[in-house]
Order: structure tokens, then C-alpha cells, then sequence
């Protein structure tokens, strides 16, 4: 018997114990106030920043569309009174279609900036919102944990 057993043993023919799990109540530990506000901190960096990164490029874009439409009504001013400068009797045509260039690319430039200037100002209040729920989460969670 005694033989065996040592072979069984150099032979590694046992099986090697395995540790009981961590997750057991009285064996978990729980995290530290330090780890939940890395956690947090971590999720503000990765997710967050990116949405708040993005925030003055859509600006930016948002600025520029009137003035893109300014531009176009210069050009169709330019069409306008180079048909005018043409002669006394410069047909109606030439003008209209330089004044319509004008009023079309005014319109264009201020719809797109007005819905998008709405949606941007919605877009940095939820970014304030969620960061303000996070940081409520995360008291909430620290206030917990120190209960414990």
C-alpha cells in the first residue's frame, strides 16, 4: 500500500487541489474607496471624453454654416450686379437668378445652424447630466461601501 502511494505520488496520479473560490460572502473582499473612484474616474476618461472631445468640432461646424450662406449670398450679389453693370437694359433674368442664389444659400446656411445649434446645446447638457449622475453614483457607492 505504501508503495503504491508513492508511486502514485512521484507518478503525480492525484489530483492537485484546487483553491475554493473567492466570491464566497465571507471570503470577498470588498473593493476599496480608492479602486471605486479609479473605476469611475477610468469610466469618465474612456467614455465621456470621448463624447466631450467631439463637442467643439461640432461647434465649430455649427459656426460655419451661416457663414458659408453669407458667402453665397455674396456670390449671387456678384451675379446680381454684374447682370446690372451689363447695360441700362439688362434682362430681368440675370438679375433675379443672382438675387434667388442669394436668398437660397442664406436659407440653406441658417437651416442647418439653427436644428444643429439646438442639438448641440442638448448634447452638452446630457454630457453635464451624466456627469453629474456619475459623480451622484459614485457618493452613493463610496457611502455604501463605508457602511460596511
Amino acid at each position: 500500500m505504501l508503495s503504491s502511494t508513492r508511486n502514485a505520488v512521484s507518478e503525480k496520479k492525484w489530483a492537485t487541489p484546487t483553491l475554493v473560490d473567492k466570491a464566497l460572502p465571507w471570503e470577498r473582499q470588498l473593493p476599496t474607496s480608492r479602486e471605486i473612484q479609479r473605476s469611475y474616474a477610468s469610466f469618465e476618461l474612456d467614455q465621456m471624453a470621448r463624447v466631450e472631445r467631439r463637442l467643439p468640432f461640432l461647434a465649430v461646424l455649427i459656426a460655419s454654416a451661416p457663414l458659408l450662406g453669407l458667402l453665397g449670398t455674396v456670390a449671387g450679389m456678384l451675379v446680381t450686379f454684374a447682370g446690372m453693370a451689363a447695360g441700362n437694359d439688362a434682362p430681368i433674368d440675370t438679375i433675379s437668378s443672382g438675387i434667388s442664389t442669394a436668398l437660397v444659400t442664406t436659407e440653406a446656411g441658417l437651416v442647418i445652424a439653427i436644428p444643429a445649434a439646438f442639438i448641440l446645446a442638448l448634447l452638452k447638457r446630457q454630457t453635464e447630466t451624466t456627469h453629474l449622475e456619475l459623480q451622484k453614483q459614485l457618493h452613493a457607492r463610496l457611502a455604501e461601501n463605508s457602511k460596511l
